[in-house]
């Protein structure tokens, strides 16, 4: 890259570092917990509003829970480089989470890394790009999901379609503590398991209930007792439900569970071990039904994320910046791209600390920098950004 063309960036990225902070703020405003599908919208027009004249064309997709999805493309048929954001957070209308403060250097709010800071980077970066005169000859897609945090699963076919043409992936989810880019995650399925019983009075109790919450119980021991026995694998019981009250047997149950892998191989392995342990091995009389709910597969290193990484640290150098990189056991949209071969590197957003909490934060500073690295990593790569 030569040094006018990256001296252009940096300076437009500088100038514009306390726009881009003042964007983040506007976004967070925004309510957009995945079910609130105005909010999602809202923030969707927001970006869409700085963003979408820098594309050829815009496709709005909406799934079958009235989400919108979109994708937006510049350039011509041949592979393109995508960027990945989406649009929704974790915190509901009602939750006590919902504006911004500044202290110092950081930013604490409602979904300032995961992911409206990202948002704001990959926005910030086009808007770079555009001022040096460059983005017209690149060939590059923009999917905005509506659904990530619940697993994408209206936007999954999206991704799957998209990555046929890709030649890489880049993904804004914040970057790590010390500003680590993402080079591989676990795999992730989210799963519920229904068990039903006979209703029934405790009065008439004669020791032989049949209770969904008994039935339950036993089979969340079975689903706990899975933790270890693949390598690197984990699965978690986070909600249990059931039953009407202390002197009712229980006629339904349920609990959301969570399973993790770091290799593929073990996702069907681990699946019908937990079918086994509690679908086929059921007592008392109860019944147990396992039910997948979402799954993003795992998202491993290869060749071309070490060329992304190579690149990454050729433009790091000239600015002196130091590229590091990490394993997260955490997922995102990039795992569907990185899980089909597709050199991907997440984490271009900015620096956050205890996201999904309310004390959510990003580091400021962070914001610029992640942007000037993405912006200079587009710019000096363009279409060819991963060769084969």
């Amino acid at each position: 890259m030569n040094e006018s063309l990256q001296n252009s960036i940096l300076g437009h990225v500088r100038r514009g570092a306390g726009d881009q902070l003042r964007f983040v703020e506007e976004l967070c405003q925004v309510n957009s917990y995945t079910d609130n599908i105005h909010g999602v919208q809202r923030v969707a027009g927001m970006i869409l509003e700085r963003a979408g004249s820098l594309f050829r064309t815009h496709e709005p997709v909406e799934d079958e829970a009235g989400r919108t999805h979109h994708i937006l493309r510049s350039g011509g048929d041949g592979p393109a480089v995508y960027l990945l954001g989406h649009l929704d957070t974790v915190f509901p209308p009602g939750h006590s989470f919902q504006s911004c403060s500044r202290k110092g250097d950081w930013l604490t709010g409602p979904g300032t890394g995961d992911m409206k800071g990202g948002l704001a980077v990959i926005v910030s970066a086009l808007e770079a790009l555009k001022h040096a005169g460059v983005i017209d000859s690149m060939n590059l897609s923009m999917i905005l999901g509506a659904d990530e945090e619940t697993g994408s699963t209206g936007s999954r076919a999206i991704y799957e379609r998209e990555r046929e043409r890709a030649a890489a992936c880049l993904t804004a989810e914040c970057a790590g503590e010390n500003g680590e880019l993402v080079a591989s995650r676990h795999g992730k399925a989210g799963g519920r398991l229904d068990c039903s019983g006979k209703q029934d009075h405790v009065g008439r109790g004669n020791g032989k209930k049949k209770s969904a919450v008994l039935e339950l119980s036993r089979a969340i021991i079975a689903l706990e007792s899975l933790n270890g026995v693949f390598p690197d694998v984990t699965i978690n019981v986070g909600q249990v439900s059931g039953g009407l009250g202390p002197s009712t047997v229980a006629g339904e149950a349920y609990c959301l569970f969570d399973m993790r892998w770091h290799n593929e191989i073990y996702f069907e392995k681990l699946v019908s071990e937990a079918r086994r342990l509690t679908e086929d091995r059921t007592t008392g009389g109860g019944r147990c039904r396992l039910t997948i709910l979402n799954h993003r597969p795992a998202m491993p290193a290869t060749e071309g994320t070490a060329r992304l990484k190579a690149a990454l640290k050729l433009i790091a150098g000239s600015t002196g910046t130091v590229i590091t990189t990490e394993h997260r056991r955490g997922t995102s949209d990039a795992n569907f791209f990185g899980a089909a071969g597709v050199p991907t590197i997440d984490g271009f957003g900015p620096i956050c600390l205890d996201d999904h909490t309310e004390r959510e934060r990003i580091l400021i500073p962070s914001l610029a920098s992640s942007t000037a690295l993405l912006a200079l990593l587009l710019a000096g790569q363009g279409p060819g950004l991963a060769p084969a």
